[in-house]
């Protein structure tokens, strides 16, 4: 990009995020409110972008014109997503990933690299309880909403409208084609959480800590039988009704944040977790490249746990399910001393 002007780097940026140019130009004109004739003189150079009409699209499409113009090697513009958007409610943050899954979508052949120490979040929304759970611990901690801050976990805190937009997202990820790179120790956390709010008295109920445990079994008995087909689909639904593929594998080596590389034959972008659960995006190409070249090098020295690889996906879900029953006992022993 380094010998075209502003204007051309801009609608370079731009027109990356559609398949079809045709796409873009159409959103173009909604957005500047002008007739497609003038956008397509735009989009050659004919007409000069007006001052307002430069920001304008950099506005919407949250691109950096400081970096068009001055880019350095050592920089990159990412965008925050608790800066665009204040959370009050866990409906902001899950309409904020059925945004991105929307736009996503309507890139060709588009395909999700994920790295994670974590179980994936959309995974979680497999099961109510668990996103419900979830959504909680944030909203107490990182999201520090107030009507939380001395309210016990209970299932009916997550209301339906919320767990009918985590059911949204999860379709959105189900029919994605995804390579993902996890650790045997991606429940670790959760597991903590689940423990430490039971001897703090953080559940309005403590059986419900059980419930919690028993749905973590489930997940990780469904994912298994998800990895062995190689193709997502829904608890409780046939493997015939899959949909998105997933390659899975595993590699306790190297332990990373929640990393994400979208690509398709458009664009890239890079999501990275920074004050979990809130992320960095950015569309940078170097970050781009690096991020690419990172999941190439890591996954060609990873063990596969998807479909033909069954001694490896036993033993990787056998870890997971010992580590559940382990938490589950102490739970137990615990409730039963203070009852």
């Amino acid at each position: 990009m380094s010998g075209t002007n502003l204007q051309e780097q801009l609608f370079d940026l731009i027109l990356s995020r559609y398949p079809r140019r045709a796409d873009a130009v159409e959103a173009l004109s909604a957005i500047l409110h002008l007739a497609k004739d003038p956008i397509y003189r735009r989009l050659r150079g004919d007409t000069f972008l007006s001052p307002q009409e430069l920001t304008t699209l950099a506005m919407h499409y949250r691109i950096s014109l400081d970096a068009l113009i001055a880019s350095q090697n050592n920089n990159v513009v990412c965008q925050f997503n608790a800066f665009s958007r204040k959370l009050s409610d866990f409906s902001d943050y899950l309409e904020g990933f059925v945004t991105d899954f929307e736009q996503i979508r309507r890139l060709p052949n588009a395909h999700l690299f994920y790295a994670s120490a974590e179980v994936p979040v959309f995974t979680y929304s497999l099961f109510p309880e668990l996103i419900g759970f979830k959504l909680y611990i944030w909203g107490r901690t990182t999201w520090d909403f107030e009507y939380l801050r001395q309210r016990p976990f209970d299932f009916d805190l997550v209301t339906q409208p919320v767990i009918r937009l985590s059911q949204t997202m999860l379709q959105h990820y189900l029919n994605m084609d995804s390579t993902e790179l996890w650790t045997a120790h991606l429940m670790d956390n959760t597991l903590a959480q689940i423990e430490y709010h039971t001897y703090s008295g953080g559940f309005r109920n403590p059986q419900d800590a059980l419930v919690l445990c028993e749905k973590l079994s489930d997940w990780a008995h469904h994912i298994k039988s998800v990895a062995a087909v190689g193709r997502k689909f829904g608890f409780g639904e046939k493997p015939e009704n899959a949909a998105g593929l997933l390659h899975l594998y595993h590699n306790e080596m190297v332990y990373t944040n929640i990393t994400g590389l979208v690509t398709s034959d458009v664009g890239r972008m890079v999501y990275s977790a920074f004050c979990n659960p809130n992320f960095l995006l950015s569309n940078d190409q170097r970050l781009c490249d690096y991020t690419e070249s990172w999941f190439r090098h890591v996954l060609a020295k990873s063990n596969p746990i998807s479909q033909a690889a069954e001694k490896n996906r036993d033993w990787f879900f056998r870890e997971l399910t010992r580590k559940i029953e382990r938490v589950r006992q102490r739970i137990e022993l615990h409730i039963e001393e203070n009852q």
